[in-house]
Protein backbone atom coordinates (compact mmCIF):
# COMPACT_ATOMS: atom_id res chain seq x y z
CA UNK A 1 0.00 0.00 0.00
CA UNK A 2 1.46 3.27 -1.29
CA UNK A 3 0.93 6.36 0.88
CA UNK A 4 -1.15 8.88 -0.14
CA UNK A 5 0.44 12.70 -0.93
CA UNK A 6 -0.31 15.75 0.57
CA UNK A 7 -2.14 16.86 -2.24
CA UNK A 8 -4.27 13.89 -2.03
CA UNK A 9 -5.61 14.52 1.45
CA UNK A 10 -5.98 17.93 1.38
CA UNK A 11 -8.17 16.72 -1.57
CA UNK A 12 -10.10 14.30 0.36
CA UNK A 13 -10.20 16.70 3.18
CA UNK A 14 -11.68 19.37 0.88
CA UNK A 15 -14.46 16.99 -0.32
CA UNK A 16 -15.31 15.46 3.25
CA UNK A 17 -16.01 19.35 4.43
CA UNK A 18 -17.71 19.99 1.33
CA UNK A 19 -20.15 16.94 2.30
CA UNK A 20 -21.44 18.26 5.13
CA UNK A 21 -22.06 22.16 2.99
CA UNK A 22 -23.98 20.06 0.79
CA UNK A 23 -25.85 18.51 3.95
CA UNK A 24 -27.07 22.18 4.91
CA UNK A 25 -27.53 23.56 2.01
CA UNK A 26 -29.64 20.20 0.84
CA UNK A 27 -31.88 20.05 4.51
CA UNK A 28 -31.98 24.28 4.47
CA UNK A 29 -33.64 24.06 0.61
CA UNK A 30 -35.56 21.24 1.21
CA UNK A 31 -33.89 19.14 -1.57
CA UNK A 32 -34.63 15.37 -0.18
CA UNK A 33 -32.91 13.51 -2.53
CA UNK A 34 -29.89 15.73 -2.40
CA UNK A 35 -30.09 14.98 1.62
CA UNK A 36 -30.54 10.95 0.66
CA UNK A 37 -27.59 10.81 -1.84
CA UNK A 38 -25.28 12.32 1.03
CA UNK A 39 -25.57 9.00 2.33
CA UNK A 40 -24.42 5.48 1.59
CA UNK A 41 -27.09 2.86 1.34
CA UNK A 42 -27.10 1.48 4.69
CA UNK A 43 -25.84 4.90 6.45
CA UNK A 44 -27.56 6.08 9.43
CA UNK A 45 -28.48 9.48 10.73
CA UNK A 46 -29.23 9.85 14.21
CA UNK A 47 -30.59 12.29 16.34
CA UNK A 48 -32.45 10.51 19.44
CA UNK A 49 -30.27 13.00 21.15
CA UNK A 50 -33.04 15.53 20.38
CA UNK A 51 -36.01 13.45 20.50
CA UNK A 52 -36.35 11.55 17.60
CA UNK A 53 -37.71 7.97 18.37
CA UNK A 54 -35.29 5.92 16.64
CA UNK A 55 -32.43 6.23 14.15
CA UNK A 56 -32.90 6.60 10.82
CA UNK A 57 -31.18 3.47 9.01
CA UNK A 58 -30.69 2.41 5.13
CA UNK A 59 -31.64 5.22 2.24
CA UNK A 60 -35.18 4.54 2.82
CA UNK A 61 -35.16 5.27 6.77
CA UNK A 62 -33.10 8.30 6.09
CA UNK A 63 -35.50 9.59 3.06
CA UNK A 64 -38.40 8.93 5.87
CA UNK A 65 -36.95 10.95 8.95
CA UNK A 66 -35.76 13.62 6.63
CA UNK A 67 -38.99 13.74 4.82
CA UNK A 68 -40.48 14.10 8.19
CA UNK A 69 -38.22 16.54 9.57
CA UNK A 70 -38.68 18.99 6.84
CA UNK A 71 -42.32 18.62 6.77
CA UNK A 72 -42.59 19.41 10.55
CA UNK A 73 -40.69 22.83 9.67
CA UNK A 74 -41.44 26.41 8.29
CA UNK A 75 -37.84 26.46 7.36
CA UNK A 76 -34.44 26.09 8.54
CA UNK A 77 -30.58 27.71 8.02
CA UNK A 78 -27.78 25.27 8.96
CA UNK A 79 -24.19 27.08 9.71
CA UNK A 80 -21.27 24.16 9.73
CA UNK A 81 -18.12 25.45 11.58
CA UNK A 82 -14.83 23.89 13.52
CA UNK A 83 -15.04 20.69 10.89
CA UNK A 84 -12.35 18.11 12.52
CA UNK A 85 -11.41 15.24 9.81
CA UNK A 86 -9.16 12.40 10.23
CA UNK A 87 -8.92 10.80 7.07
CA UNK A 88 -7.74 7.04 7.31
CA UNK A 89 -7.54 5.29 3.67
CA UNK A 90 -11.25 5.12 2.44
CA UNK A 91 -12.83 5.89 5.33
CA UNK A 92 -12.81 9.21 7.96
CA UNK A 93 -14.29 10.35 10.94
CA UNK A 94 -14.95 14.20 11.75
CA UNK A 95 -17.09 16.24 13.95
CA UNK A 96 -18.39 19.44 13.21
CA UNK A 97 -20.27 22.06 15.26
CA UNK A 98 -23.73 23.66 13.65
CA UNK A 99 -25.73 26.56 14.71
CA UNK A 100 -29.16 25.39 13.07
CA UNK A 101 -32.12 28.64 13.00
CA UNK A 102 -35.20 27.18 12.69
CA UNK A 103 -38.45 28.46 11.87
CA UNK A 104 -41.27 26.50 13.28
CA UNK A 105 -44.34 26.50 11.65
CA UNK A 106 -46.50 28.38 14.20
CA UNK A 107 -44.30 30.70 13.31
CA UNK A 108 -41.60 31.11 16.44
CA UNK A 109 -38.12 30.49 15.67
CA UNK A 110 -35.42 28.31 17.57
CA UNK A 111 -32.05 28.32 17.37
CA UNK A 112 -29.70 25.25 18.29
CA UNK A 113 -26.25 24.85 19.12
CA UNK A 114 -25.39 21.11 17.69
CA UNK A 115 -22.31 18.92 17.63
CA UNK A 116 -21.99 16.05 14.23
CA UNK A 117 -19.79 12.94 14.70
CA UNK A 118 -19.65 11.71 11.40
CA UNK A 119 -18.11 8.56 9.94
CA UNK A 120 -17.62 9.14 6.17
CA UNK A 121 -17.08 6.23 3.08
CA UNK A 122 -15.91 6.77 0.41
CA UNK A 123 -17.56 5.31 -2.67
CA UNK A 124 -17.44 5.31 -6.59
CA UNK A 125 -19.70 8.68 -6.42
CA UNK A 126 -17.52 10.22 -3.95
CA UNK A 127 -17.17 10.58 0.02
CA UNK A 128 -21.01 10.45 1.72
CA UNK A 129 -22.12 9.62 4.97
CA UNK A 130 -21.46 6.02 6.77
CA UNK A 131 -22.90 7.84 9.78
CA UNK A 132 -24.16 10.97 11.20
CA UNK A 133 -25.27 11.41 14.87
CA UNK A 134 -26.46 14.86 16.08
CA UNK A 135 -25.51 16.28 20.10
CA UNK A 136 -27.02 19.15 21.89
CA UNK A 137 -24.45 21.38 22.85
CA UNK A 138 -24.91 24.32 25.59
CA UNK A 139 -28.72 22.64 26.48
CA UNK A 140 -30.58 24.17 28.75
CA UNK A 141 -30.87 22.32 32.32
CA UNK A 142 -34.21 20.56 32.39
CA UNK A 143 -35.15 21.42 35.98
CA UNK A 144 -33.15 23.98 38.21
Amino acid sequence: MTNPTIEAIDVDLEQIRRLTHDYAWAIDTSHLEDLVGLFTEDGVFDMRSLGAPAAFDGASGVREGFRSMIEGLGGCVHLMMNHLVDVAGDTATGKVYCQAFVLNPDGSRAENLLLYEDAYARTGAGWKFQSRVISPLLAAPTSL
